[in-house]
C-alpha cells in the first residue's frame, strides 16, 4: 500500500481517495455507515484501529460528516440542526460544563467561521459564577473563546486554549475550524465532528500542535467545515473527469500541483461570506440547543 499525502481535511474524502488509488473496495480498520435524508446525507467513518488510522492518516475515533447540497437554498435547516445535536449529544454527558473555541483569523473570510460561530453561542459561565438564582439549577456551564492565530498573537493556538483551559476547568471543548476539502462542491456544505481533538492549520501550515484531551485535560470534540480547496485539485479533479482517468490520481495531482506551483495557493467560492453566515447560524444553533 503507498503512502497518500492528502489534500483534505474530510474523513470520507480519505477513504474513498485510498480505495481508488488501491483498488480496494474496503479498508481493514475503518467501517462507514450511511444515512440519507430528504436534503442532506451523514457519512460517518469509525476509524477502529492502527491500519485504519495509518491507512487515511486519522486518529482512531469517530469522524462524522453532513453533507449538503445547495445549503442556500435549503429552506429549512431544522432538520440538519436537529440531527446534528442529536450526535453532539451523544459525545457529551448532561451538565458537564462546555467552553466553545473559534479557531482560525477573524479578518480573513474563509477562516472566520470559529469567530462567528461563537458570537452565537450562549454562554453562561459568568452569570452562574456572579449571580445566583437567575438560571436553573439544570443550566450547563459555557464559555467561550477566540484565540485568534499565531501569525497575530506570537503564540501557538494549543498553548492559548490549555492555559485558559486550565482556569475555566471544562470538561469538554467544542473547537469549531475551517476546513480543506477536496471538492469545491462541499465547500461551505459540509460539516465535519470528531471525537479526536485537531490540529490548527495541519492541512496548511502543518506548524501547530494538536488540541486533544492530553493537551487540556478535556475531552475535545471539533466541528470544522471545509472553506477552501487548493488550485491543483480543482484541476486535477477537472482532468480526470474530462479524460475520465481513474488510475495514478496520486501522481497526477503532484504532476499538476508543481506546473502550477500552486503550494501556497488556495481557492474559495465568491460566495464564501453567505456560505459562513449560513454555517455558523446552523453549528452555534445546534450547539446552544445542545446544552
Amino acid at each position: 500500500m503507498c503512502k497518500i499525502k492528502f489534500n483534505t481535511d474530510m474523513a470520507d474524502e480519505r477513504v474513498d481517495e485510498y480505495k481508488v488509488i488501491n483498488n480496494m473496495s474496503a479498508i481493514d480498520g475503518i467501517e462507514i455507515t450511511e444515512e440519507k435524508y430528504e436534503e442532506f446525507k451523514v457519512t460517518q467513518v469509525n476509524v477502529i484501529n492502527e491500519n485504519g488510522a495509518q491507512a487515511i492518516d486519522k486518529e482512531i475515533g469517530k469522524y462524522i460528516t453532513f453533507e449538503m447540497e445547495n445549503i442556500k437554498y435549503i429552506n429549512d435547516t431544522g432538520k440538519v440542526i436537529e440531527k446534528l445535536k442529536e450526535f453532539l449529544n451523544t459525545l457529551i454527558e448532561k451538565q458537564k460544563s462546555v467552553m466553545v473555541v473559534g479557531l482560525g483569523n477573524m479578518y480573513v473570510t474563509p477562516d472566520a467561521l470559529g469567530s462567528k460561530v461563537v458570537k452565537g453561542i450562549d454562554v453562561t459561565r459568568h452569570i452562574l459564577k456572579l449571580t445566583e438564582n437567575i438560571l436553573s439549577e439544570d443550566t450547563r456551564e459555557v464559555s467561550a473563546i477566540c484565540p485568534g492565530v499565531m501569525g497575530n498573537t506570537g503564540i501557538q493556538t494549543s498553548e492559548i486554549i490549555s492555559s485558559v483551559a486550565k482556569i475555566v476547568s471544562p470538561k469538554y471543548i467544542i473547537v469549531i475550524d475551517s476546513l480543506m476539502s477536496k471538492s469545491i462542491k462541499r465547500v461551505g456544505a459540509s460539516i465535519q465532528i470528531s471525537n479526536v481533538g485537531i490540529t490548527p492549520g495541519s492541512g496548511i501550515t502543518g506548524i501547530n500542535s494538536k488540541i486533544d484531551e492530553k493537551s487540556t485535560n478535556a475531552k475535545v470534540i471539533s466541528l470544522g467545515v471545509p472553506m477552501v480547496v487548493d488550485m491543483a485539485t480543482i484541476t486535477t479533479d477537472a482532468l480526470n473527469k474530462i479524460e475520465n482517468v481513474t488510475d495514478d490520481r496520486g501522481e497526477r495531482y503532484q504532476k499538476i500541483a508543481a506546473t502550477l506551483d500552486t503550494e501556497n495557493y488556495i481557492v474559495t467560492p465568491k460566495d464564501i461570506d453567505e456560505l459562513i453566515e449560513i454555517m455558523a447560524g446552523i453549528i452555534s444553533q445546534s450547539i446552544n440547543e445542545t446544552m
